[in-house]
């Protein structure tokens, strides 16, 4: 059910590529790897899109796992564009930055629209476990039980 947290994968390279600029000036050959790093991983999970098709039939709120990793790649992507003048890179930034942002509002109107619907109903009964001053066994294991189901 949580296959979108897959995205979070790429997202480690995505930003080490954009702290690494950021700490030594420039996009050089340690930012390039962990970009292209980050690249090869969003390929590979994009390429198989039957991996999130049974995810995707229902609302969840795990579909918030997809707006943070693709705007870190963007941001990564716009960083390479900066430094690399091609159409290629240029190409690429514009099109993950287009994409990050149509996710981010698609995911927002989601989840407005299911707002009763992101977490599953729990009734979480307390009041069938006994007093939490005496804790012994039978009560730990009640609240156990209560917790879990």
């Amino acid at each position: 059910m949580l296959r979108p947290v897959f995205f979070l994968f790429f997202v480690s390279p995505s930003m080490a590529s954009l702290a690494w600029n950021s700490i030594c000036g420039k996009f050089d050959t340690g930012s390039k790897m962990f970009f292209f790093l980050s690249i090869f991983l969003f390929i590979c999970l994009v390429s198989r899109p039957l991996l999130f098709k049974k995810s995707m039939t229902n609302f969840s709120v795990a579909w918030r796992a997809y707006s943070f990793p693709l705007t870190a790649l963007a941001l990564a992507s716009t960083q390479y564009a900066l430094e690399v003048d091609g159409v290629m890179a240029h190409a690429t930034m514009l099109l993950l930055s287009t994409l990050s942002v149509l996710v981010s509002p698609i995911l927002i109107i989601f989840t407005a629209l299911n707002i009763r619907m992101p977490l599953p109903d729990q009734n979480l009964d307390l009041a069938s476990v006994s007093s939490f001053a005496v804790f012994d066994e039978c009560s730990f294991m009640n609240l156990v039980g209560v917790l879990i189901t």
